[in-house]
């Protein structure tokens, strides 16, 4: 039908860290995710696979125009092993790319306790009295003035300064840029990156918002995994790729609204997509 479609590493990466261990409850449905993308998105007889950029390369490519091959080597050899496991979910496969499942479960594992320690940080930060995930339970003046100040420009361009800066590290860590990111610079970037990805910072406020109006506790109901899906957002600031245009495609209703409220880039349910090739 002349669709190219484009695989997300981000979601490669969640659906390999289910499969790492038999007993995941979400096992089978993410071992058929698995062979669901490899249907989806490999072609010349499932030889090769499209695949988006990796959040950090593309950040790294938008604002320093580099290149970081240790994450562009990475995501191709994460992507493999999910195809491997698409092909022939043998035992002997498993038992080939257990270690290699086991560190990307440990990665995704640790990543996501990173993230909800930060979200409780913030709330220690900003009320020492706080107890659990509660943040200024009989206040609700400074409740409201807490959440006008996520909301503002300044704390946008902070939390895309934070990225900028961190894939600016890794850059500087794989030799690739020797310099350093002056502050000016860095406001600069951070102003552009609001501009072109604003659903990832949509979506990033949303958390934190979350987190302030309830005791949200971000250790429950894997909403750690909210990490996943703001990083995603990254890929929905793209919108043409070689003057196509991108649709993304996802029924989750937190991203669904994130993308919306920009009013810039088009997204799809699976329902609507299904509906789009049909």
């Amino acid at each position: 039908m002349g669709i190219g479609t484009l695989l997300s590493p981000i979601v490669a990466k969640e659906l390999l860290a289910h499969v790492a261990d038999k007993n995941d409850p979400a096992f089978d449905k993410c071992l058929k995710a698995i062979k669901a993308m490899d249907l989806h998105c490999s072609q010349d007889e499932g030889k090769t696979y499209r695949m988006l950029a990796g959040p950090e390369m593309l950040i790294a490519k938008s604002f320093f125009n580099k290149m970081l091959p240790r994450q562009e080597q990475s995501y191709q050899a994460l992507v493999q092993i999910a195809f491997h496991l698409a092909k022939e979910p043998t035992n002997y496969i498993f038992t080939k790319f257990q270690k290699n499942l086991n560190l990307i479960k440990m990665h995704v594992l640790e990543a996501e306790n990173v993230f909800a320690n930060t979200m409780l940080s913030f709330i220690k930060h900003n009320d020492l009295d706080s107890v659990d995930w509660n943040i200024f339970k009989n206040d609700k003046s400074k409740r409201t003035k807490l959440l006008n100040k996520i909301r503002s420009e300044e704390t946008s361009l902070e939390l895309a300064g934070g990225y900028i800066a961190i894939v600016h590290k890794l850059l500087q860590q794989e030799n690739i840029i020797t310099t350093s990111l002056d502050v000016n610079t860095l406001r600069d970037m951070s102003i552009e990156f609001v501009k072109f990805f604003p659903a990832y910072i949509t979506l990033y406020k949303k958390v934190f918002e979350n987190v302030i109006n309830s005791d949200f506790n971000m250790f429950e109901d894997s909403r750690s995994n909210f990490l996943w899906d703001i990083q995603l957002m990254l890929n929905t600031g793209i919108k043409t790729i070689n003057c196509n245009k991108l649709y993304f495609v996802s029924s989750d209703k937190a991203i669904s609204d994130a993308v919306k409220n920009t009013d810039q880039y088009s997204i799809l349910s699976f329902k609507e997509y299904l509906q789009y090739i049909n």
